[in-house]
This record gives structure tokens, C-alpha cells and sequence, in this order.
């Protein structure tokens, strides 16, 4: 429980701490050059770290309370010998375990305070604080030579008076720079009606007041994550909210484009599609584009409609949707262009979506979860599918699928598994290639793993992949759905 909306604090993460042990340890690294890192390089040593959560873990005996995971990058590339596991039982992490906190519902990084470290920000939307049950906060554990260490920020909903009950602060988290000061600020929007931005000072001060950005829930819109760039280059970061919202006796998917101006971000537009989402720029056209993941296009009662879609939007001088509004946007789903599988009830394609370099031709690729996938007679086994960045953009040729009935993937299809849930494209090593990461939160009765894909010159490969959950962290396991949630 919180009572305060910003809380300074020192986070020994390289010790054994209360509830939890956080081992190993991270390369010290001279501080590189701010414009340089990148926005997954804690430590600064020039390898990309994986984040990966368990929000619904227990914790000192409190179910619900969540664990985040950090594993650091090297030469060698991620293991789980060099990790960090934060709760917020450890030495100096504000607040307590508690039932239904839900601390790593969602992760993001970036270099917030422009020191040449990435810095990780930690959704906690079921946070109570005070009387005001499930208000919701932030944490950002700042980045160091020694990687995520030193001291840290407490963030949660102010601007309006005291937190409200229910509002589910830090439900989504990005990091953008909407105001053009070549900073990126973090921005966060609750589970109600607001997207909340905060810039930071190099004394990791957040900005006095945070900018508040109303959503339109006039017609039950409910947000569920958040992405953003500069979809037009004019230098100011779009966002963009996505979300559900009900029509007629269907709920939807449905986003929401805040565009970026001098004078703050601007509600653009809504329309149909995703639930979660993720930017880069596919085909370096130099304008960054959006992938949205709609694992359920439509849902009637608990009877799906569709097996889910993936749709692409480039950007361009005119933005994501040009100057009649009708951009075209591209749809993948299962069993069309060149997609194997057919497109089923509860497929669930799209229930993650990430980009990524895997061959290192230099266009980013679009690993595609699909955590309903039925394998063979087994329903919710899960899978993922990887496909190609082009100067056309994303294509299905050479197109490739995963799931743990691929020979040389560890551990076999499950019933319920949900292998897929979320994805991750990562160049942990540093050799120009992305490996894979996959979760399955519901692997051996709900504790969760994750498998990580190396690289080839060809794409990921399931020969030598590996897969590793909590216990291996040295973490609480049971039921912990270890992969819950994964920073993009």
C-alpha cells in the first residue's frame, strides 16, 4: 500500500533481499553516450537485456503481489546466471507484497533521465493506496554501470485530486518523446479513461504537474495497453491507446491515435483493431510503423468470432492514416497469404506481437503469438509465428511457426498451455540477429516458462532453444504464470 505519489529510494539489486534472491552480476560499463544506448541496455554495456514478469505470482505469501526478471545480455547471449528478480519486498522497492497488486502487469524501458542507462518502469494496476483499492502505480528502478540499481521513482495518479478506487494506474506503459525536447518521457494510461505523461529532469524528478489526456469511453472504450512513435516525423511522438469497446451484443477491439503537437498530445482518431501493439520502422522508409495485435476481432458471449487478426499500418509524412483518413492497412491472419494454419475459433492469433531484426538484413521481422492455438486435439497449446520485414514491408515469404511439438523445442504441447501469450525479438548478443522469446504462463500447472530461439543467418531456430521459468530465477514458481507480461 501506498500514501504517497512519489517516493525516492535506493534499490540494493545485487544482494539477497527479503522474499526474494536477486543474483549474478553485470559488467561495469563506462556511461555511453545517452543518444546511443539502447532503450533495453541497463547497464550500458551495449547488450540488450530481456525483461519478463510474473504479476499474478505469490509473493511473502501474497498471492497476486508479481515478480519482474531481468536477464542481461553478453556475448554469449541471455542465461539465467546473470538476472536480476525484483518484487517489491526487495530492499528499498517501495511498498509491500500484496494480495492483487499485480507489479509487472506491464514493463517498458527506455533512457528516461538521459544518462546513457536504460531505465525500466514497472506497472503495478491493482496497487492499493490508502482506502483506494486497485488505484494503481509506477515504479522506475534507474539504470547504472551496475545495471538496474540506485535510486528509484514512485509514481501514481495525482493530477485529479487523491487516487480513486478502480482506476488501475499503469495498466500500459510506453516511452516516446511528445514534446520534441529529444527526451523521451514515459507515458502510461490506466484501465478507466486517461493517459498520463511524465517527463524527467536528470535528477529523476518527474515534471510538476504530470500531463493528463482524457480518452473517449463515452461508448465503453477500455483501454488495455499502449504504443507509440513518430508515425509522421514532424518530431513530435504519437501514441497510441488499445483497447476493447463494446457494439451492440459484440465487445471489439478497438485503439485510440493521440497525435503530437507543440501543445501537447491531441485525440486524432479511434478505429477498429488491437489489443496490444508495437512500433519500428518495417521497411526504412525512416517513418516508424505500427503492428497491432486483435487476437479476438470479435466476441459474442464466450463464442469467438474470428481466430484473430494482426494488422500493419506504416507511417509516412501524412501519418498511419493519410489525408482522407483511409490509409491502407494490412491484415494477416492464419490461412490467408501464404499464413500456415487455419483460421479457428479461440486461435487467439495476435495475442502478442513483437519486431525485431532476425536475420540481419537490416528490415525489422513480426513475431505473432497465438496462445489459443489447438496442436492437433489439444485446445489453448498455444504457438508463434515469425514473419519477414521487406523494403515492402512485412510478408509472409518465409514465413515460420513454433510450438512444442517443433522437434527440437523443449518440453511437448499441453493442453491449456498457452504457449505464445507474449513474444519478444531480442539481439541479447549483439551479433545483428534477434533471437525469439516465447512465454507459455500456464506451463506445469500455471507456474509459466519461457524458451528462447537463437539466431541464424536463415531466422530463429528451434535446434539448441531452451527454456527456462521462475524456479530457475530463484523466484516463486507455484502458480506463478511466469510470463505473463514481456518489455517490448
Amino acid at each position: 500500500m501506498r500514501s504517497t505519489y512519489l517516493a525516492a529510494f535506493v534499490a540494493g539489486v545485487l544482494a539477497t533481499t527479503a522474499g526474494i534472491v536477486i543474483t549474478g552480476t553485470t559488467t561495469a560499463a563506462a556511461a555511453p553516450a545517452a543518444a546511443a544506448v539502447a532503450h533495453d541496455d541497463f547497464n550500458g554495456d551495449g547488450y540488450r537485456d530481456l525483461v519478463t514478469a510474473a504479476p499474478r505470482a505469490t509473493v511473502d505469501g501474497k498471492k497476486g503481489a508479481g515478480f519482474v526478471s531481468v536477464l542481461y545480455g553478453s556475448s554469449s547471449g541471455l542465461d539465467t546466471v546473470h538476472r536480476l528478480v525484483l518484487t517489491q519486498s526487495s530492499s528499498g522497492v517501495p511498498g509491500t507484497p500484496e494480495a492483487g497488486d499485480s507489479f509487472g502487469a506491464s514493463v517498458a524501458s527506455q533512457d528516461l533521465d538521459g544518462d546513457g542507462y536504460a531505465d525500466l518502469a514497472i506497472g503495478a494496476p491493482g496497487e492499493d493506496i490508502g482506502s483506494a483499492t486497485d488505484a494503481g502505480g509506477v515504479t522506475v528502478v534507474w539504470g547504472s554501470a551496475r545495471g538496474l540499481a540506485g535510486t528509484a521513482s514512485w509514481l501514481e495518479s495525482h493530477t485529479l485530486g487523491e487516487p480513486s478506487a478502480n482506476e488501475a494506474y499503469g495498466t500500459g506503459l510506453t516511452a516516446a518523446d511528445v514534446d520534441a525536447d529529444g527526451r523521451p518521457e514515459l507515458a502510461q494510461v490506466n484501465g478507466t479513461d486517461a493517459v498520463y505523461v511524465h517527463g524527467f529532469g536528470d535528477s529523476r524528478t518527474p515534471q510538476n504537474p504530470e500531463q493528463m489526456y482524457g480518452l473517449p469511453t463515452e461508448d465503453g472504450f477500455k483501454p488495455t495497453g499502449l504504443t507509440g512513435a513518430d508515425y509522421n516525423k514532424d518530431g513530435y511522438a504519437d501514441l497510441i491507446v488499445t483497447g476493447t469497446q463494446p457494439s451492440l451484443e459484440y465487445v471489439q477491439s478497438r485503439s485510440a491515435l493521440l497525435r503530437g503537437t507543440p501543445d501537447g498530445l491531441t485525440l486524432d482518431r479511434t478505429f477498429a483493431g488491437g489489443t496490444v501493439g508495437a512500433s519500428g520502422d518495417i521497411n526504412k522508409d525512416g517513418y516508424p510503423d505500427v503492428v497491432l495485435g486483435d487476437p479476438r476481432i470479435l466476441e459474442h458471449g464466450e463464442w469467438d468470432l474470428s481466430g484473430g487478426a494482426v494488422q500493419v499500418r506504416y507511417g509516412s509524412n501524412l501519418g498511419l492514416f493519410g489525408t482522407n483518413g483511409e490509409e491502407p492497412v494490412t491484415i494477416f491472419q492464419q490461412g490467408q497469404g501464404g499464413i500456415p494454419g487455419t483460421d479457428e475459433s479461440g486461435d487467439d492469433f495476435g495475442s502478442d506481437v513483437s519486431l525485431g531484426d532476425v536475420n540481419g538484413d537490416g528490415y525489422l521481422d513480426l513475431a505473432i503469438g497465438a496462445q489459443g492455438e489447438s496442436i492437433g486435439d489439444l485446445p489453448d497449446a498455444g504457438a508463434v509465428w515469425l514473419l519477414r520485414g521487406s523494403a515492402r514491408g512485412i510478408t509472409s515469404t518465409g514465413v515460420q511457426n513454433f510450438n512444442q511439438n517443433t522437434a527440437g523445442v523443449p518440453g511437448a504441447a499441453e493442453q491449456g498451455d498457452l504457449f505464445g501469450a507474449q513474444a519478444r525479438l531480442i539481439d541479447s548478443n549483439r551479433d545483428g540477429r534477434a533471437e525469439l522469446v516465447t512465454t507459455a504462463p500456464d506451463e506445469n500447472v500455471s507456474e509459466g516458462f519461457a524458451w528462447v530461439f537463437g539466431a541464424t543467418s536463415a531466422g530463429p531456430t528451434a535446434n539448441g532453444s531452451w527454456s527456462f521459468g521462475a524456479a530457475a530465477l530463484g523466484a516463486p514458481a507455484d502458480e506463478a504464470h511466469f510470463g505473463s507480461a514481456v518489455a517490448k
